[in-house]
């Protein structure tokens, strides 16, 4: 009952917001309070949560825990820094697409429950168009989850509602700044443990360390008895999620500290609020690197955004068979 009270009282943690004149829950307005607020400072926040395994350790919903406290710190310190704004928050829209288990090549794994990206990019498109129908300019998406088709899909939301309606839609995960706030912790790390821990792709030290950080009750006792299971380099990681047994991990669990999570929290936090205030001051979205053009380079993310695309269509397909043999 302990390890189940955390998960039943996680949607009143999720609404724990800095409420007050400047933040604002859209599901708690009326039509008029809605009509009445001014579009040009009001910023909408989208947040999302991923349904993924994160090995035996880790609960399922690790990214949409990470993406509730990630949308608590920026709405707090977009308040503070941006006084006159409303912060409009969304409820969390909790799928997304391609699971990190998709690294090992197994696109059904226990923990992982994802739409396609074609479904996902759909969905964010749609309430792009609804806000900018409305008058609204500013979107913030929270989406904390790494897989390339995921995060190409919200660009991609992001850049339709520019080019359609004029104004800014950025998904932060997506952008380099934002993650070098998690990745800059990671490099001053001793070297024997980053040595152990690997490239880190998916539930190693970082995400373990965080959840040990933000949500202690959640993280498995034993998993300082987590046998390491890394690689060096992307050719090895891919390599060993591909090795029988993989228990849909990479990294060195063993090693995480709330200390180092705390460290990873507050650069990762902290930078997405700075390039979210800036953006919000008038800088442009498209002078920031995207994570998913340093992807799109790399073979290895190559191989897995096709065979993820080419079970996209078949998916696709499938349904699609079915529907049409449906009675008219």
């Amino acid at each position: 009952m302990r390890r189940l009270l955390p998960r039943l009282l996680l949607p009143l943690a999720l609404a724990a917001l800095p409420l007050t004149a400047q933040v604002r829950r859209v599901g708690d307005l009326t039509t008029r309070e809605i009509i009445a607020l001014d579009r040009a400072r009001t910023v909408v926040v989208l947040q999302g949560g991923m349904l993924e395994e994160h090995g035996p350790y880790l609960p399922a919903f690790t990214d949409g825990i990470l993406s509730a406290r990630l949308t608590e710190a920026l709405t707090r310190g977009l308040t503070e820094q941006l006084p006159g704004w409303t912060v409009l928050v969304f409820p969390p829209v909790s799928v997304g697409s391609s699971g990190s288990n998709e690294i090992g090549g197994q696109f059904s794994f226990p923990g992982t429950y994802a739409v396609r990206p074609s479904v996902l990019r759909a969905a964010f498109m749609d309430l792009a168009s609804e806000l900018g129908e409305q008058g609204f300019r500013w979107i913030l998406v929270v989406h904390v989850h790494g897989s390339p088709l995921h995060i190409n899909a919200l660009d991609q939301a992001g850049d339709f509602f520019h080019a359609t309606y004029g104004g800014q839609m950025v998904n932060l995960w997506g952008l380099l700044p934002v993650l070098a706030g998690w990745g800059s912790v990671l490099g001053e790390l001793p070297d024997s443990v980053k040595k152990e821990d690997g490239v880190s792709l998916h539930a190693g030290l970082d995400e373990h360390s965080m959840m040990l950080y933000l949500a202690p009750e959640l993280v498995a006792k034993d998993f300082r008895s987590a046998p390491t299971w890394a690689g060096g380099s992307y050719d090895s990681a891919f390599a060993t999620a591909r090795r029988e047994g993989w228990p849909g991990y990479l990294g060195a669990p063993r090693l995480a500290s709330v200390e180092v999570g705390k460290r990873i929290w507050d650069g990762f936090s902290g930078a997405t609020v700075r390039v979210a205030v800036e953006i919000l001051r008038g800088k442009d979205p498209a002078t920031y690197p995207r994570y998913m053009s340093y992807l799109k380079r790399q073979p290895l993310y190559q191989g897995w955004i096709a065979a993820a695309e080419a079970r996209d269509s078949a998916l696709a397909a499938r349904q699609r068979a079915w529907l049409d043999a449906q009675p008219r």
